[in-house]
């Protein structure tokens, strides 16, 4: 029983300890350079 709850204790207090993540959808258009964007990671309309 000890064992258990100490088990149950380490995982808990274990995720806290994480370090904040940048979610992303993977249905938006991510931001920087791509494809068609350039470098500047914006359409460029040529003239």
């Amino acid at each position: 029983m000890k064992i258990s709850m100490m088990l149950v204790i380490l995982l808990l207090l274990g995720g806290c300890s994480g370090t904040p993540v940048q979610y992303h959808s993977e249905r938006e258009i991510p931001e920087g350079p791509g494809l068609l964007t350039g470098a500047d990671g914006a359409y460029q309309r040529h003239r």
